[in-house]
C-alpha cells in the first residue's frame, strides 16, 4: 500500500513539475516577444512598453535588407517607393523620386529616415501607405505632395493629413488639416482638394499653394477641371516582396519597461 501511495505522489509531483516549466516557458515567451507587440500598438493607453529612462527591455535597432519597391506612381519618372520595409504592414520609409530632377526626397519630418528603425518602429505600418484612399495626383514636377499620419498612443487615436512642399526656391510646405484615410484626394499645381463623401459633386479645397484662395472654400465638382492625373490613383504594395535579412542590432536609447 505504501509503494502504491509512493507510486501516486511521485507521479503528481512529475505532473505539477511539468506544469510549472511549461507556466515558465510560456511567462518567457510572453515577456520577451508578446508584449512588446503588444507595447507597439496599444502600450501608451495603458502605459505600457514604450522608451522610457530606466528599467526593462532595451528596443533593439533593426537593420532590414530587402528590395525597394515602388508603391505609388506619377508617370515615368516620378514615383514613390518604400524601402526597409518588413512587409507591407510593417515598417518601411516612403521616398519621393525624379528621375529628371535626379532628386530623392524622404515623405516625412526631416531627418526621419536617419536614424536606425528599430522594435518599436517595425511593428506599425508606415504613415505614408497607412492611408487607403484614393490619391488623384495632377501637379507638376515642381510640387511634392502625400498622405501623413500622427499617432497619439497617450490616446490610441491617428489623425491623417496632406503634406505638400513646393521645390521652388522660397517656397513653403503646406500641411492640410485633418482627414478621413479613407477620403479621396486631388492634388493640382495651385491646391489640394477633398471630395465630399456624401456628396459626390462637391470638392473641398484643403491646402492653397501660391494663391490666396480661401482654405476650406467648397467648390462644385462639375466645375473643376485637371488636365493629367497620375498613372496610379491609390497608393498599394505587393506583400509578395520579402526581406532577405532582418538583423536586431544593439539597444537604442529607448527601453521596454
Amino acid at each position: 500500500m505504501d509503494n502504491t501511495e509512493n507510486k501516486t505522489m511521485s507521479r503528481r509531483n512529475k505532473i505539477i513539475l511539468a506544469i510549472l516549466i511549461s507556466l515558465a516557458v510560456v511567462m518567457i515567451v510572453v515577456w520577451n516577444f508578446v508584449l512588446p507587440m503588444i507595447a507597439a500598438t496599444v502600450g501608451g493607453s495603458f502605459g505600457y512598453g514604450f522608451p522610457s529612462g530606466s528599467g526593462g527591455r532595451a528596443i533593439r535597432n533593426v537593420e532590414i535588407d530587402v528590395d525597394p519597391q515602388v508603391v505609388y506612381r506619377i508617370d515615368n519618372h516620378r514615383f514613390f517607393t518604400l524601402e526597409n520595409y518588413v512587409s507591407c504592414h510593417s515598417g518601411g520609409l516612403v521616398y519621393y523620386n525624379d528621375t529628371n530632377k535626379k532628386i530623392k526626397i524622404f515623405a516625412g519630418l526631416e531627418g526621419d529616415d536617419k536614424n536606425p528603425q528599430d522594435e518599436f518602429s517595425i511593428s506599425r505600418q508606415n504613415d505614408v501607405l497607412s492611408f487607403n484612399g484614393e490619391f488623384i495626383y495632377a501637379a507638376g514636377d515642381d510640387l511634392i505632395s502625400y498622405p501623413h499620419r500622427f499617432v497619439n498612443y497617450k490616446y490610441g487615436n491617428s489623425e491623417h493629413y496632406i503634406v505638400s512642399e513646393s521645390l521652388r526656391e522660397g517656397a513653403k510646405s503646406h500641411k492640410s488639416e485633418n482627414i478621413l484615410p479613407s477620403d479621396t484626394v486631388i492634388v493640382t499645381n495651385d491646391a489640394v482638394y477633398i471630395q465630399d463623401r456624401i456628396h459626390k459633386e462637391l470638392l473641398k479645397r484643403i491646402i492653397s499653394i501660391g494663391s490666396k484662395d480661401k482654405v476650406g472654400k467648397w467648390i462644385d465638382n462639375p466645375d473643376f477641371k485637371i488636365e493629367a492625373q497620375s498613372i496610379d490613383e491609390r497608393f498599394h504594395c505587393d506583400d509578395n516582396i520579402k526581406p532577405r535579412s532582418i538583423r536586431y542590432l544593439k539597444a537604442s536609447s529607448g527601453v521596454m519597461k
